[in-house]
Parts: structure tokens; C-alpha cells; sequence
């Protein structure tokens, strides 16, 4: 490690009486003498400003003189009592690109490819390599440019505000954000500092989290988090000369701004001016929050309006009537009004969870994009996946909340006990989403169906029936198993699925038809393969015109790419364009890449507007699909449209 061997360089020079050559120290250290040259170019950075020099000479070679020794020895517990995992040189890819944007944001002068290679020991190529990365990285900031001379090296430009919100995005992109610590690489470029990081951003971390008790803000703890982060940053900007100039252009409540800056200026000796505290409000604002207990808050009108039109949307399209769950509501535009600062701020959210969102909640994450035209129309901008995601988790919550309970009845053929057993585990496992109405023999079946003993939505039977009506029959082993508990999953309050005279598997055979079935071979990619399954609904007459269709479903997919875990994806056009409702089924014989992830089936689907049950439904099986890693598991493996059905039937 370079951090282990540079301290023990310098304590090899303090307890030295002669000089060591570089040559002799390469040797003791099993290194090449240009990275203990660098080693000693760094520890010379590293204690110059405490009066201490490690001097060279040719004929004497690396020495401390005697002098300073005293002071090296004291200085030494000091500058390398900090933990290892933290101070030592970054060496990963993700360290190093963070490396050198901190290091760049907070230097005024150029700094050379060379310098750069020689703080982080590698190679100019690889230091050529990170940059490339970098570049990259500042197409999302319009604002910052990396200026490249071959003579000079680096500079970053740009507005002050732009390069701090580049340094939060970077704290973001290394997702420890559920970790007060700060990173590595930021730890690096204030390596030669004399101030205790971890110190400053614990007072500031207890300072916000005081703020926002007594003003009743509660936020995730990952944002309390990369606020303290945020402000940490503005407090060394500010003390090297670094303010912001800029007005932000927004009439802010600074309430919470102006209680930190009493405490910051209190503890750090800086003066932040107004346009510093709009900065430290917009960082404050951008955060998401999990409650807001003041009396004083009031819900912003923006948030209100792209909620209640999304709401609209929502009840248009798919029938849903979100609009009387005052608390999803509030929730959406306590959500809304922080998402919204980000996207003025182009500081957009990354959720790590979007992948999972995506795969268990298709539709709660289809009915969310209605959100990204909404957002799109008043501000011009597309809102990321990410934002979506989080978007569909309230909507996920909203339609679980939908669900009122599930009517069951058992029946039951080997006796009380086994009946009582089946009954009590169904509760266990489902609580209040289910509601008993009886156990019963076989014989009074006719009679449930009659609904002589209630309106039954779903019947639990542990022997073999034949008939139902409309009525969905799930058979369970006497001794209910685990696996019967999840299979009667998809029948639980889910109005995705069930609907009133439905028969399950006869929607599924509605949906799935053997004239809109393909395997493809090799030659076949993404767009390919959803090409021909668009031609084959026009040759069956489902739609009008093959090439808008697919036009359409490419426009979707270059949205956000519609594969889901499992190698399964469920692309479909941007609008209504089928006369009714069907999946197109195309599977390849070995799995292909789209998007950076696998694909095995494609799952295309063409809806028509008007039918909004059936939508809904569709939505509701391919959940069922996805949830099932054995549905899929099987699925996958299937060589014939009928032994596709009967997997999808499982």
C-alpha cells in the first residue's frame, strides 16, 4: 500500500543518522526509485507547511535534517493517525476519477497529466484514460468545460455553483450516501490541510439534524447525509476563495438556510453572504423528505398542479381513481417538490433500486411515466429513470392500498383440524388483506357459488374441483406449504388481476395467441426482432401499419429500456394502437444484449386505449410472470407456443 509505505519511508528518514539514497530506499522497499521519488515529492507536500523538509543530496542522498527531527517525530503520530482505508493514495478507477474532479474543482492553477500520474502512481495512459471518463461525465453539465493544454495540463471552468453541484454528484455517484464518512479521494486532496474532516462534517451532521427538529423536517438519512456533505464542500470553498456570485433566481423560504449559517459561522469563523445561503436552501431543498411535521409547511403550487394533473391522467387511462387517497396525494408532492428543485438544479436522483422497481412493479412504473410527458411539457426537461422509479413506489403503495380484503372460502375434505391449520396459516401470512368467511365440505360448494355464504372471491381447496364458475380455485397441499402461500399470492386484493366475471386463464389465452408467437435464431437483435413481431400483428390485423408501430416502440424503449431481471422484456408503442388488447411472444434460442442486459423473450404487447380493464390486467399477469423466478425460470426453457402456455399457466 502507498500509504503504509510512504509513513514508513519518513520514519525510516526520522530514526536515520545518514542520508538513504533513492536507489538504497528502492531496494528496502521493493519499489523502482521514481516511485520513491514521487513517494518523496508527496511527503514533502505533505509536511512543508509544518516547518519540515526532507532534503536530497547526490552524495548523501534523502535526510531529515537533525533540527527538524523533534518535530517529525510528533508531527508523524499526527499526519498518520488516520485510519489507512481512508488516507491511502486512490487506486480504483472511481477513486481516481473522483480524485481528480475534487482536485481540479478546488485548485485555481493547471495541473499537469504528469502531476496527476505522479500523486496516484500509475501511468500517464491511465491518467489519459480517467479523463476520458471525466469529459464524459461534464456533458451533464452544460455550465463546466475541462480546459486541455498540452503545455499546462488541466483546468475546470465554470460557475462556481456548477462545480458544486458537480463535487455533490460525484459524493452520489460513489453511493456511500448512507455513510457520514467521506470519501477516500476527498480526503486526498486535503491531505496537507491542517483541519479534521471528520470532525467538521459530525458537527455539521448534528447541526442539520438539530435544524430540522425544530423546524419538523424529516429527511432520509442518506440526504442528511450528503446535505452535511453539500455544506462541508461550500465551508472549504469559502476559505479558499470560492463563492458563489451567481443568483439563483428563486425567492426562497431561507429559514432553514439562515438557522445552519448561524451555527457554520459560529464553528468555522466564515461569513456566508445571500447568495451563498440560497445555495445552501437549494441544496436543502433538492432533498428528499419522509414527513413534515411543521404547521407552517405548505404544499408548493407546482407540486400540487403536476400532481393533480398526473392524478388526472392516471384516472383517464387506466380507470384508476388515485385522486380521494388524500395521503398517496400529500406523499406525491412532498416527493414532487423536492424532484422538481433537482431538476431545476440538473441534479437528478440515482436510485439503485430502479432495476428491482422496474422487474415487481411494471405497472405502478408504467402508470409513473405519465409523469415524464407531464414534466416535459412545463419544464422541457425528461426526468431519468431513477426519478421514475421512486415515483413508482408511491404509486405501488397507492394501488396496494386499493385492494380492499379478499374473500375466502376453504374447503376442506379431511376434517376440522386440517381446515382450522389451512385458515390459520392463510391469516398468518396475509393478516388483514383476507377475510375468512368459512370453512365448508366439498358438497357445499354449490351453495358458495350461489353465494349463499357471502360474496367469495376466491376459493382454497385442498381437494381436487372441477368447477368454479367465476370464481378463481387455488388447490393447497392439506398442510398448506410455502409454495401454496405464494401461489395464492397473485389472488390476494390484487385488482390487477382479478376483475369481476374473469377467468384467469382464459385471460391469459385471450392475451397470448399462436399466431403471435416466433422464436427468432442468431440473426436476430433487439430491434429486429421487435420488427417482426410487428409485422406479424399487422398480418393478423391487430394494427393498422407495422412501421408506425414499431416507430413507436423504439421511441418507448430509447425512453427507458423496458427489460426487466430475468431476461424478460415488455416493450410496447408510446400510444393506443391495436383494436384490442394482445402480446406478441418472441423468443430467441440464445440470449442477446440490449441496453447492457440480457434478453431471452421479448413480451411485446399492443393495447387499445378503451380497453382499460383488460390493461390492467395484462399489467397484473405479466407481474404475476416476472415475481415468479420459477415462472420465468420455466419459461425460458420453452420450444413450442403450447409449452409456453402451460408454463404460464404454472
Amino acid at each position: 500500500m502507498a500509504y503504509r509505505r510512504q509513513k514508513d519511508i519518513f520514519l525510516c528518514l526520522l530514526n536515520s543518522d545518514i542520508g538513504l539514497s533513492g536507489n538504497r530506499l528502492a531496494e528496502m522497499f521493493n519499489v523502482s526509485s521514481r516511485t520513491i521519488r514521487s513517494d518523496i515529492k508527496f511527503l514533502n507536500e505533505l509536511v512543508k507547511s509544518h516547518g519540515i523538509v526532507i532534503c536530497s543530496s547526490n552524495q548523501e542522498g534523502y535526510f531529515i535534517p537533525e533540527a527538524q527531527k523533534n518535530m517529525g517525530v510528533s508531527l508523524a503520530k499526527e499526519i498518520f493517525s488516520r485510519e489507512e482505508s481512508l488516507a491511502k493514495v486512490p487506486n480504483t478507477p472511481s477513486e481516481r476519477f473522483a480524485f481528480i474532479l475534487f482536485k481540479l474543482a478546488f485548485t485555481k492553477d493547471f495541473i499537469s497529466m504528469e502531476d496527476f500520474a505522479d500523486m496516484l502512481f500509475v501511468s500517464k495512459t491511465t491518467i489519459y484514460l480517467d479523463v476520458k471518463t471525466i469529459i464524459e461525465t461534464l456533458d451533464g453539465f452544460p455550465n463546466l468545460r475541462l480546459e486541455i493544454s498540452p503545455i499546462k495540463g488541466l483546468k475546470l471552468k465554470g460557475d462556481e455553483r456548477s462545480k458544486r453541484l458537480l463535487i455533490s454528484a460525484v459524493f452520489k455517484r460513489e453511493k456511500r450516501n448512507d455513510e457520514l464518512m467521506l470519501s477516500k479521494s476527498f480526503y486526498y486532496v486535503f491531505v496537507n490541510e491542517n483541519s479534521n474532516l471528520d470532525k467538521e462534517i459530525l458537527f455539521l451532521y448534528e447541526t442539520i439534524v438539530n435544524v430540522l427538529n425544530k423546524y419538523g423536517y424529516i429527511l432520509i438519512d442518506a440526504d442528511v447525509n450528503l446535505l452535511a456533505k453539500d455544506i462541508l464542500v461550500s465551508i472549504k470553498r469559502i476559505q479558499m476563495g470560492f463563492t458563489i456570485e451567481e443568483k439563483i433566481g428563486e425567492n426562497f423560504d431561507l429559514k432553514i438556510a439562515k438557522a445552519i449559517k448561524k451555527e457554520i459561522e459560529a464553528y468555522s469563523n466564515i461569513s456566508i453572504n445571500e447568495k451563498e445561503l440560497e445555495y445552501i436552501q437549494q441544496s436543502f431543498n433538492t432533498k428528499r423528505l419522509l414527513n413534515v411535521t411543521s404547521k407552517d409547511y405548505v404544499l408548493k403550487e407546482e407540486g400540487e398542479n403536476i400532481a393533480n394533473e398526473f392524478l388526472k391522467e392516471v384516472k383517464n387511462k387506466y380507470n384508476i381513481d388515485l385522486t380521494q387517497n388524500t395521503n398517496f396525494r400529500r406523499n406525491l408532492i412532498l416527493h414532487l417538490n423536492p424532484m422538481l428543485e433537482r431538476i431545476k438544479a440538473n441534479d437528478f436522483e440515482d436510485n439503485p433500486l430502479k432495476n428491482q422497481i422496474k422487474t415487481n412493479y411494471p405497472f405502478a412504473f408504467e402508470i409513473s411515466m405519465i409523469i415524464v410527458s407531464i414534466i416535459n411539457k412545463r419544464l422541457n426537461v425528461v426526468i431519468n429513470e431513477s426519478e421514475v422509479s421512486y415515483i413508482a413506489l408511491h404509486v405501488a403503495v397507492a394501488l396496494d392500498e386499493i385492494n380492499c380484503k379478499t374473500n375466502i372460502a376453504i374447503i376442506c375434505g379431511t376434517g376440522l383440524g386440517t381446515a382450522q391449520f389451512v385458515k390459520s396459516k392463510i391469516l398468518s401470512y396475509y393478516g388483514e388483506r383476507v377475510n375468512i368467511l368459512g370453512y365448508f365440505p366439498l358438497y357445499k360448494l354449490s351453495n358458495i357459488l350461489k353465494g349463499d355464504y357471502g360474496e367469495v372471491e376466491l376459493i382454497i381447496s385442498t381437494v381436487p374441483l372441477t368447477a368454479g364458475g367465476n370464481i378463481p380455485i387455488v388447490q393447497v397441499n392439506p398442510l398448506i406449504t410455502e409454495d401454496d402461500l405464494i401461489k395464492i399470492k397473485q389472488y390476494i386484493g390484487n385488482p390487477l388481476i382479478l376483475a369481476k366475471g374473469a377467468s384467469i386463464k382464459g385471460m391469459k389465452e385471450e392475451f397470448f395467441k399462436k399466431e403471435l408467437f416466433k422464436f427468432f435464431d442468431r440473426k436476430n437483435d433487439f430491434p429486429k426482432g421487435i420488427l417482426k413481431l410487428s409485422k406479424m400483428l399487422k398480418t393478423q390485423g391487430y394494427i393498422d401499419s407495422a412501421e408506425t408501430f414499431y416507430t413507436s416502440v423504439i421511441e418507448r424503449e430509447n425512453l427507458f429500456s423496458t427489460v426487466l431481471e430475468g431476461m424478460i422484456a415488455i416493450p410496447h408503442p408510446m400510444k393506443s394502437m391495436s383494436k384490442t388488447t394482445v402480446v406478441a411472444v418472441g423468443i430467441f434460442k440464445d440470449p442477446i444484449i440490449h441496453c447492457g442486459k440480457k434478453v431471452k423473450i421479448i413480451l411485446l404487447f399492443a393495447f387499445n386505449a378503451k380497453e382499460k380493464e383488460k390493461l390492467k390486467l395484462l399489467y397484473g399477469l405479466l407481474q404475476e410472470i416476472v415475481e415468479s423466478k420459477a415462472i420465468v425460470e420455466n419459461i425460458l426453457q420453452s420450444e413450442s407456443f403450447d409449452e409456453f402456455m402451460e408454463k404460464v399457466n404454472q
